[in-house]
């Protein structure tokens, strides 16, 4: 069973880290498009400062999965659930945008799913 929750924890660090990359690439999209008169200064700037607040809140939920101890929780169904628990809560707490919590969440169903699945 601890096997199942350290692969639950490394792979939804890894989606988190995908997602804080897929962020960083739109945002030099952005750049490139108001470089090239695409877009104005108005809406780049406000996309580029909803991405770094987007990104920054990643980043705080990667850090506090760093310092989760895995062996308190009885299997990976129970991580699953303390892991939702605890980035809602930061989101909530640091006033990150909610597509961090919703991000963070739908990665961790489809992690659930792929040890689910693996395991039958």
């Amino acid at each position: 069973m601890s096997e199942q929750k350290k692969l639950l924890l490394k792979i939804f660090k890894a989606e988190l880290e995908d997602c804080i990359e897929d962020a960083e690439d739109l945002s030099n999209l952005y750049e490139r498009r108001f470089c090239s008169d695409d877009v104005t200064n108005y809406v780049y700037q406000e996309n580029r400062a909803l991405l770094q607040r987007e990104i920054a809140g990643l980043r705080d939920s990667l850090q506090i999965l760093d310092s989760l101890n895995i062996e308190q929780y009885k299997d990976y169904r129970e991580l699953a659930g303390a892991i939702d628990e605890i980035i809602q809560k930061v989101v909530m707490e640091l006033e990150d945008p909610e597509a961090v919590y919703t991000i963070a969440k739908r990665k961790l169903l489809k992690v659930l799913k792929y040890i689910e699945d693996r395991s039958i």
